[in-house]
């Protein structure tokens, strides 16, 4: 009964999206069997470090979708929460598929596997593991990028310099990478498709970060002054104060009276 509990949790936590089903059965037909046993392992592992460091840090894990690019790990927390938290979160899918090769290397020096095998894992997890670093949207590389960007900028401004570095380093993706197979396509389809939805829901985004900042008491790491009354320049980790009229005023009385405002209306 326990173990049946635990395999319900796991399918309801696992979510492999319908364009993952096409591309397994593809590999299936093609009889590259144990490519996609260990491309998908590796992919899992992966976002176990993920879901063990969000575990770890006390948030919680709404879901794991599983594209043809990977996996993505949704999580129930606020905008503002740390960075250093963002930072790890973002890191730790990185060091788990290390933590895979050193595994891997030892089962196979035990002669647990064939070094055809070996050879196979090891390009699939190095390219998996590059792949993961580029900063493109939704990418770990992207979200650790743009997580050192919000320790020196405001928070609207660090989504538009990763923004612009994502358009970019999708640009030069397309360009020097070779499209000509069904997985290539799918990766880039996804990737287009995730950097527009990013954009779009940007302007949530940065309403949900002020809204946050007003309904809740979080523990900043700095105080800032601000010489002119300007929302754009709230930043993560930071409690904020503008000038205003010769005196000083709390971002705390700005926002509340930006959404008593949205409340009357």
């Amino acid at each position: 009964m326990a173990n049946l509990l635990v395999m319900k949790n796991i399918k309801r936590l696992f979510n492999i999206h319908l364009s993952t089903y096409f591309l397994i059965f593809s590999f299936l037909f093609t009889g590259l069997i144990k490519n996609i046993i260990l491309i998908y392992f590796i992919v899992i592992f992966h976002e176990l470090g993920h879901i063990f460091i969000i575990k770890l840090l006390g948030y919680k894990i709404i879901r794991v979708d599983i594209y043809p690019s990977g996996g993505v790990t949704r999580i129930d927390k606020k905008i503002n929460t740390k960075i250093s938290h963002d930072i790890l979160i973002a890191c730790f899918g990185v060091i788990f598929q290390v933590i895979l090769y050193f595994l891997f290397t030892l089962i196979y020096s035990l002669a647990f596997i064939r070094s055809s095998t070996y050879e196979l894992f090891l390009t699939y997890n190095r390219a998996i593991l590059l792949f993961n670093l580029l900063p493109i949207i939704p990418l770990d590389g992207y979200q650790l990028f743009r997580c050192i960007w919000e320790i020196f900028f405001p928070f609207k401004k660090a989504f538009k310099i990763s923004f612009v570095i994502s358009v970019i380093f999708i640009l030069f993706f397309i360009t020097f990478n070779h499209l000509f197979s069904l997985n290539n396509y799918l990766i880039v389809t996804f990737l287009i498709y995730k950097m527009v939805t990013e954009f779009k829901n940007f302007k949530y985004q940065n309403m949900r970060f002020q809204l946050e900042r007003y309904l809740n008491d979080l523990p900043y790491q700095k105080i800032r002054n601000e010489k002119q009354l300007d929302l754009s320049l709230l930043k993560k980790d930071t409690y904020h104060y503008f000038k205003k009229d010769n005196t000083y005023v709390s971002e705390k009385q700005i926002l509340k009276k930006k959404f008593s405002l949205f409340t009357l209306i």
